[in-house]
């Protein structure tokens, strides 16, 4: 009997042990699975939370090409009508009527001979020109293809004064852009 109580005892001490090492592995997989719980909610969250973070920038990002596209056009917009206002105004010179295109004329042809030191020969655009060198005593050289003024040149031939209506726009568009952008945009 002292053997069967023996085996009894070892089983009875072998079976504690057993529960005891499962209730401890339990315990090892319960802590074990928490830590990874854990884990797994703290990469989550720093996933998220990154994601966030790329979403506001690629926010950002497109709200600052919407921006940028937006004043391109704007800025396209601004500059059709500029050229708009030039292609008005070049239409309104070529159609200038005789009283009104003579005095402007005139006054480039002086600005023109005091520039050139009062000797000169013309290109003309239009008979009108033909009948103001006459008046100031100018010789004319020729005719010239523009939708009007005159292009003066010193009898040596080595100045050359671009006075025409398209050499003009052509010269001064910068400024007048400048002037016209201020006026139809302040």
């Amino acid at each position: 009997m002292a053997i069967e109580k023996i085996i009894n005892q070892i089983k009875k001490d072998s079976e504690n042990e057993v529960k005891h090492i499962l209730k401890e592995a339990q315990k090892q997989a319960s802590d074990i699975i928490n830590y990874a719980r854990k884990e797994a909610k703290l990469e989550s969250e720093k996933i998220i939370a990154n994601g966030k973070k790329q979403g506001e920038n690629l926010i950002k990002i497109l709200i600052s090409k919407a921006n940028q596209d937006t004043k391109k056009e704007i800025m396209n917009a601004r500059e059709q009508l500029i050229e708009e206002c030039f292609t008005k105004a070049h239409h309104k010179l070529s159609i200038l009527k005789d009283k009104e295109y003579e005095q402007i004329v005139k006054k480039l042809i002086e600005d023109g001979l005091k520039k050139l030191g009062g000797k000169c020969a013309i290109l003309v655009s239009r008979d009108s020109d033909k009948k103001i060198a006459k008046e100031l005593g100018i010789n004319i050289d020729g005719n010239v293809e523009t939708s009007g003024g005159v292009i003066l040149k010193s009898f040596d031939g080595r100045v050359i004064l671009d006075h025409t209506f398209d050499g003009i726009l052509r010269r001064e568009k910068n400024k007048i852009r400048i002037k016209v952008g201020k006026q139809l945009f302040s």
